[in-house]
């Protein structure tokens, strides 16, 4: 397969599908649709996002033009039983939730009822589930879940990846990371061929060697939260300054608002990643 280019925009689709998210599936489906029309075509997902309802609301809105879309999904993070066992009551417990406005409260909560696996075969297992929710047979990039730096380094979860690449279930492969720490225990694995990090990671390394080697090795960086580190400015100029790094490749943006992800799109107009500074 050949490996995609990412685009410089991409759609974060963590809270579709959560608990304190009022859209609908369609309205999420119409979402991602509108965002492809504006050249918004990498769309960020994971296994839990939405216990698993952010997959899903993708993997419809691509049926019969997947090509449009650079798909990232992400494993290592599941849910406890008594959350699966909740899935099928969602409709009815959001309804309810929303009435009394709780729906954040239950979201604030999910980490108690996370659990990990970084085994070779769970990892492997948790990805066929999102290829089915994908409706897809591969994915464009298959990350890591903000794994930490000894989960790294003990090379399990690493040797999941070259076997999701190996297969042809993901183009390439890397680590979605939180801190400085899991950051160099990825840049030490051959594997990492992709990288997402939060603002403050990629702010703090942009002149060190780690930003150097990241370059020299040609690793895609997307983007995330650029908006929550980086308080205090306008939304729009948060979303140029990420996207004129020489570091970063995509720039998330996520909402669930029509406009609100128009606006941002607009905000870079039609740069290329050669227009930056």
């Amino acid at each position: 397969m050949t490996a995609p280019a990412f685009p410089p925009l991409g759609l974060g689709c963590a809270k579709m599908g959560s608990f304190n998210n009022p859209s609908t599936l369609g309205d999420s489906v119409a979402l991602i649709q509108l965002a492809l029309d504006l050249g918004v075509s990498l769309l960020d997902t994971a296994n839990i996002y939405g216990q698993g309802d952010s997959e899903r609301a993708i993997g419809r809105a691509l049926r019969g033009q997947r090509h449009r879309a650079q798909v990232v999904t992400k494993a290592g993070n599941a849910f406890s039983a008594k959350m699966r066992l909740m899935r099928p009551l969602k409709p009815l417990l959001r309804a309810v939730l929303a009435r009394r406005q709780m729906g954040a409260a239950v979201t604030a909560q999910r980490a108690g009822a996370m659990r990990t696996d970084w085994s070779q075969a769970g990892l492997l297992r948790e990805l066929d589930g999102s290829l089915r929710r994908l409706r897809s047979d591969h994915v464009d990039a298959f990350l890591l879940h903000s794994p930490d730096a000894a989960t790294i380094a003990r090379g399990e979860a690493v040797g999941a990846l070259a076997e999701a690449k190996r297969s042809g279930r993901a183009r390439l492969v890397g680590i979605a990371c939180d801190d400085l720490a899991g950051l160099d225990a990825a840049l030490a694995s051959e594997v990492t061929e992709v990288l997402e990090l939060p603002w403050d990671v990629i702010a703090a390394i942009a002149e060190d060697a780690r930003g150097a080697a990241i370059r020299a090795r040609g690793i895609p960086v997307i983007a995330r939260e650029v908006l929550r580190f980086q308080p205090g400015v306008d939304a729009a100029a948060a979303v140029r300054r990420a996207h004129a790094s020489p570091l970063v490749t995509t720039t998330l943006i996520g909402s669930r608002q029509p406009e609100r992800v128009r606006a941002l799109a607009a905000s870079i107009g039609d740069h290329s990643q050669g227009d930056r500074a």
